[in-house]
């Protein structure tokens, strides 16, 4: 009888086998290098190089360029992680894409702080965000792949902590390096580079499979890549929902940050960006704390779902200080309390999503379609800023918070529906 290639696939994936040595302490670095790659532009390095290039028209440009980032990477995620499922190479199956994306986000974000132009830093942004998501597209499918599930919200928390470190590395770089522009946006692409490389060569003989080829990848496949079933798929898709309503609150609020400050709290741009630095550096702490000790919970008490809710619910009280204080230090308390709830909810993100993947042999793909799920907040929260703003008023931060608070507590009650977990 012969054995089809998804079932070489299958066998491939070593469910049963004991993860390679130094996995988990990879897929962390390796964590940290990516989100500090592609999170540091989008939340501080982009403002600050717009706000230089284009003062007057700053929010637009800075909403267009992540915009085209966010679309472009939203277009071709699914696309990456099927062409990851059927990669046969010398080199594996994920290695490829996880190290030359890294590469190519590296290659991107050094012309964006190169080019003093609005085109120029859109293009480099375009190519770092495609090279982004070819490098998640080979990084998220090791979870399901390899990872036990008893370990898995604990992977998650240490990622969830490690997202955090990513944001304050790059708050604190673009406070650091506000005036050198090529690098403060080519480093996080550097470290991500490094980091990557580790990881391959960590998972280098893991990460081989059966050299026998995958079916064609198909125009109907690749339509098919965004479908999620009914059926099979609904947990999926109520857990991807409830990631996109969440991302689009705290995205929002951390994109914006920066011109909050300089338009209500008139700060100039750079004391702004020390500003920035200093609350995330406060709120840090108190999100490693929130990381370590929900993952180790959720683990232990083989619970994910109440973890989701109390963070959405926490999250959205943040915003809503925020909304009402309109004052420096009202926004740090908020911000605070955003924090705590973004950690408790991001612990156990990946630990579900890895545990309601609906297909195995396909786990590039659907681990990409839980990307998007982390991508769609670039363009909605920029929509969402832009939509609010401009009906409000240019400096309405009340109004806009509350409208991310109101899709905080939606995300706790999407969350509810996910049946297949606790």
């Amino acid at each position: 009888m012969t054995q089809t290639p998804e079932a070489d696939l299958e066998v491939a994936l070593h469910a049963d086998a004991p993860p390679p040595k130094l996995l988990l302490p990879a897929l962390v670095l390796a964590a940290f290098g990516l989100y500090f790659a592609s999170l540091t532009p989008q939340i501080v390095t982009l403002s600050i190089r717009i706000a230089d290039i284009a003062p007057a028209d700053k929010t637009v440009a800075l909403s267009t360029v992540i915009l085209i980032g966010a679309v472009l990477s939203i277009a071709t995620l699914p696309l990456f992680g099927a062409l990851s499922d059927r990669t046969r190479s010398r080199f594996g199956r994920r290695r490829p894409w996880l190290v030359g994306g890294a590469a190519l986000a590296l290659i991107g974000l050094a012309i964006s702080g190169a080019v003093p132009s609005v085109a120029g830093v859109a293009l480099g942004w375009a190519l770092a965000s495609l090279g982004a998501g070819a490098a998640f597209a080979g990084f998220l499918p090791l979870i399901p792949e390899f990872v036990p599930d008893r370990l898995r919200a604990r992977l998650s928390g240490l990622i969830g902590f490690v997202v955090s470190l990513a944001v304050l590395s790059g708050v604190f770089l673009g406070s650091a390096l506000v005036d050198q522009p090529l690098p403060m946006l080519a480093l996080p692409g550097l470290v991500a580079l490094g980091a990557t490389i580790f990881l391959g060569y960590v998972v280098r003989d893991a990460d081989r499979v059966s050299p026998e080829p995958f079916p064609r990848y198909t125009f109907h496949d690749f339509l098919n890549s965004y479908w999620l079933r009914t059926g099979g798929d609904r947990d999926f898709a109520w857990n991807w929902v409830s990631r996109l309503l969440i991302g689009l609150a705290y995205v929002g609020t951390q994109t914006y940050a920066t011109f909050y400050l300089t338009d209500t709290a008139g700060l100039s741009i750079d004391d702004a960006a020390a500003k920035y630095a200093t609350f995330t550096a406060i709120s840090t702490p108190v999100s490693v704390v929130c990381f370590l000790l929900s993952g180790y919970l959720s683990d232990r008490l083989g619970r994910r779902k109440v973890f989701v809710v109390i963070g959405a619910i926490v999250l959205a009280a943040g915003l809503i200080v925020a909304a009402v204080t309109q004052s420096l230090t009202g926004f740090l308390i908020g911000w605070i309390i955003l924090s705590i709830g973004q950690a408790i909810y991001l612990t156990v993100d990946i630990a579900i999503a890895a545990e309601v993947v609906p297909d195995e042999a396909h786990a590039g793909k659907a681990m990409s379609v839980y990307q998007v799920a982390t991508l769609l907040p670039n363009v909605g929260a920029p929509l969402v800023a832009v939509a609010v703003l401009a009906v409000s008023g240019q400096d309405n931060y009340p109004a806009f918070f509350t409208v991310l608070a109101v899709l905080g507590v939606l995300s706790a009650v999407t969350v509810t529906f996910v049946r297949r977990i606790r």
